[in-house]
């Protein structure tokens, strides 16, 4: 029992050891693929198409009562006196509020790395950054109204980090 306890029992605890050691780091690597996956799957990488669409059908059925949103489309910020007809609007807030808190969830789940990087880029980039430059100028304005200079926040950092990176097409 003594031999066993010298020559054997030492080379037995490591190797348990070992494999203990083995295992964790293959967990570990399991953890990152199914994180990375699951990045993959979430709902804002590909959003419902359906929600989405027609929340923007509103917004555009409601910019278009107030004359404010021109087709064909043209990227170009709200003046100041369309942001004080959306703002004198209840229906046109209530809308263009949804609207940029679906924008600011998208880009929040980005933030928290709930949505691919690639992905985003690829899918999302060019509507943030074509709707924060509308939207800028009402977006400053609501911020000063709801005393609020974190609102859609995150919607404006990533929007400018879009633009400044050159992803912005």
């Amino acid at each position: 029992m003594i031999e066993f306890n010298d020559k054997y029992l030492p080379l037995l605890n490591f190797i348990i050891s070992l494999t203990g050691l083995v295992s964790l780091v293959l967990l570990i690597i399991q953890y990152k693929k199914d994180n990375a996956w699951k990045r993959l799957q979430s709902t804002y990488n590909f959003i419902g198409i359906g929600e989405e669409l027609e929340l923007q059908e509103r917004l555009y059925s409601v910019y278009h009562k107030l004359n404010i949103y021109p087709f064909p489309e043209v990227c170009k910020p709200f003046t100041k006196k369309e942001v004080k007809l959306i703002r004198n609007d209840l229906e046109a807030t209530l809308v263009t509020n949804m609207f940029l808190n679906h924008l600011q969830n998208l880009c929040t789940a980005y933030e928290f790395e709930l949505v691919d990087e690639k992905v985003f880029y690829s899918i999302h980039s060019n509507r943030i950054c074509w709707w924060y430059t509308i939207l800028e100028p009402y977006i400053a304005q609501r911020k000063i109204d709801y005393k609020n200079p974190k609102i859609w926040f995150e919607f404006e950092q990533i929007s400018n980090k879009c633009m400044a990176s050159n992803k912005f097409k």
